[in-house]
This record gives C-alpha cells, structure tokens and sequence, in this order.
C-alpha cells in the first residue's frame, strides 16, 4: 500500500455524518458530489453543473469538477494514510466476513491519538478488504483530527458498490425533479440487473432542468476542510 500513489486510484468516496453529510464520488463511470443540507434540502454536482434543491425550488450554475476542490482533500487523506503505515504502535485485527462476495476478510489497523506533520490525529484506522491471496482491492480510512468532524474515505481501483450508490443519488435527484416516476430500487436490483440500472440512469434528462432551474452565480460546493471544522462544533454543541 505504501508503494501506491494517489494517481493510481481509479476512484474515492468521502463522508462525514453529523447534522450535515457529504460524499463526494469519482469512479470509472461517475463523478458525483453530494451535500445534504437538511432533510430534503441538498446540493449535487453532476455533469458540469452544480445543483441545489432546497424548499422544494431548483438552483444550479456551471461548475467544472476541479472547482469543487475535493481532488487536493483527497490526495491530501492518502498521504496521510501511508503516513500512519510507519506508526509502530498499531493494533491489528482481522475479520472474516461469510456474506462478501469476493474480499471476505477485513484486515483493520488501529492506531492511538499521534502527531503528524504538526497535526494532532485524535483517532484513526484503516480498513483492508482482503481476498483468498491477501490481495485488496479497497482501502478505507476513518479519522478525526482535533478541531474536525470524524470523516472516511474510501479508496478503490474498480467499479463496484460505490457506482450503486452513485445511482442511488442520482436516481432519488431524477424523483424529486420529476425525471422518473420510478421508485429507487433495492441495492439486489441494482447488483443483479447492472445494465437496467445504468439505462435508467442514462434515461433521465438532466439537461432539462435547467430549463426549470433558476440560475444562482453564488452557488457554491462547501469546502470539506471548513465543514469538517464546522461540524465538530456543532457536535461539541449538541453533547
């Protein structure tokens, strides 16, 4: 792992979850970032143009992927990850998972509150999705630094449940617009009918909101870094 570079990957997923979520996705078939705001309240970048749907009203505005600034948080996260690799003090466990269909042994690693690069790490852990020969094919880390919300992100080099997940954003986005009257489907719809599930996807007119929309040039993607901060006060707050 500490031989793989960033550019390597062929995609991440990012998460926080308190008050607020974000998962910012980038695969081999999608690119989609998602903010929930609150309840059905929520901002979705997706195909060149950012989106948000709040009090049952569309905005959007042109917006290229790089300006969302997630690429740097990211590549920043697995720096960080081959850093911990070089921490002694490491507790490893590993878990047989029966249900998995191909990884079924889940290699964690965790490590104690440390210093690194002059940032304070409260907790961190990284989890390797193993197969018969030892060989991973996702890598996730969960971490906190002091004055930040706990987040996690997912490293991985193939398709796979994430593209599940994608769809599922897009195709919850499709309903609220009216793009579909089709309900979101089950995770086993999806896995066992993967053409069917990219056709309704692909189905659905994107372009056609704008027309509906109202053009907002304020509009803009939170920054991970300040939600994250934003988010463990609110946390500090509510406990």
């Amino acid at each position: 792992m500490y031989q793989i570079d960033f550019g390597d990957w062929e995609g991440y997923s990012i998460s926080s979850d308190f008050i607020s979520k974000v998962d910012v996705y980038k695969t081999e078939e999608y690119m989609v970032a998602y903010y929930e705001i609150s309840g059905k309240d929520y901002s979705i970048w997706y195909n060149g143009h950012l989106y948000c749907y709040t009090d049952d009203k569309l905005f959007y505005r042109d917006m290229e992927w790089d300006k969302l600034q997630t690429e740097n948080f990211a590549e920043e996260k697995w720096d960080l990850a081959r850093q911990l690799l070089e921490l002694e003090d490491v507790k490893l466990t590993c878990k047989y998972i029966p249900m998995a269909s191909d990884h079924k042994n889940l290699l964690k690693a965790e490590y104690p509150a440390a210093q690194i690069d002059g940032q304070q790490i409260t907790f961190a852990e990284l989890l390797f999705y193993l197969d018969e020969n030892g060989e991973f094919n996702k890598v996730t880390m969960h971490c906190t630094k002091e004055g930040e919300n706990n987040m996690s992100i997912s490293f991985f080099p193939y398709e796979g449940s994430t593209d599940l997940q994608v769809e599922r954003k897009l195709w919850s986005f499709g309903r609220d617009l009216g793009l579909t009257e089709e309900s979101v489907p089950a995770l086993s719809q999806q896995e066992e009918n993967r053409e069917w599930s990219r056709e309704m996807i692909e189905s659905m007119d994107f372009e056609m909101l704008i027309e509906q929309a109202v053009y907002a040039e304020d509009l803009t993607f939170p920054d991970i870094l300040s939600l994250l901060s934003e988010m463990a006060k609110e946390r500090g707050a509510a406990f």
